[in-house]
């Protein structure tokens, strides 16, 4: 897998793109998951370069060796992308809500917040969703500034 590389998923609405950008510091893939779930498998760089829905770890490889993943093509990663320093993820005991981990990608120190500043609600989602889950969220439309 090359930087910018494209990939396909599909999912019940249409085919879903993922950008590979890296491989993280933990073995995982590093991927911003694309605007666009078209018909098709075609992509443009035009649609490569709108505001990705987030950016999360995902074993890419292994699904391209699944068959979970199709490669598309090789594109510029934006000029505008920058790797999330940050992500979040919410911290529940029984079922309860009790709020929001903020965690630092490089170290995993974590921050508990119970409420989210503007900046915290773009944060990407932390962990590593496996292609079921990539797909219901992409087929739910699963955006940052929903997820409250």
């Amino acid at each position: 897998m090359k930087k910018g590389e494209v990939f396909s998923i599909e999912t019940k609405i249409g085919f879903g793109f993922l950008q590979f950008i890296e491989m993280g510091h933990l073995g995982v893939e590093l991927i911003r998951v694309l605007d666009p779930i078209k018909s098709n498998k075609l992509i443009a760089q035009e649609e490569v370069n709108l505001k990705e829905r987030y950016s999360v770890h995902f074993v890419l490889k292994s699904a391209l060796k699944r068959k979970l993943v199709e490669r598309v093509g090789q594109f510029q990663i934006p000029f505008s992308y920058s790797i999330p320093a940050k992500a979040r993820t919410e911290h529940n005991i029984k079922g309860e809500f009790i709020g929001w981990y903020i965690v630092d990608q490089k170290t995993l120190k974590r921050e508990l917040k119970e409420e989210l500043t503007t900046e915290d609600i773009l944060l990407s989602p932390h962990g590593y969703p496996n292609d079921t889950l990539l797909k219901e969220w992409l087929e739910n439309d699963f955006r940052l500034e929903n997820w409250k």
